[in-house]
């Protein structure tokens, strides 16, 4: 007698499900990380719009400020308080003068920080940007002798 065997074995489909789980768990990583980039691709392209408002403001306004400030935002890049839950990002300046010999001048350090970590990631204060510049105190120039 001879026996027609069709379809497939319970180990054949045990393996194949296996493999295709190994798989899976493969692509699924793949998104999460295409995801992540993505958010920070975005965070770096809001933090260098943000920073460079500030650059453009303190040197229209030409407002001076204390040595070292802080703004926090929220997760769509609106103001929030420090201690809130809210806040998700943040940018620590320091202003100085650049000499006493340059009046009007003053050097300006700007860093972007997420406060919280990205998914899958432990760092807390994550630095997304940074810049240093030089500011102008437009009033001076405008002052008469």
């Amino acid at each position: 007698m001879k026996k027609n065997s069709k379809g497939f074995t319970l180990a054949e489909m045990i393996i194949a499900l296996f493999v295709l789980a190994i798989l899976a768990v493969g692509a699924l990583r793949l998104f999460v990380n295409a995801r992540t980039v993505h958010w920070k691709a975005v965070d770096l392209d809001r933090a260098v719009f943000e920073t460079n408002r500030m650059i453009e403001e303190f040197h229209i306004n030409g407002r001076s400020l204390d040595e070292r400030f802080a703004a926090y935002y929220d997760e769509e890049w609106k103001p929030a308080e420090k201690d809130g839950d809210s806040a998700c990002y943040a940018i620590y300046g320091s202003m100085t003068p650049l000499s006493e010999k340059e009046k009007g001048l003053y050097h300006l350090d700007l860093r972007v920080v997420r406060l919280k970590p990205y998914p899958f990631e432990k760092e807390n204060e994550a630095e997304i940007y940074s810049i240093s510049s030089i500011i102008e105190d437009s009033t001076i120039w405008s002052e008469n002798p």
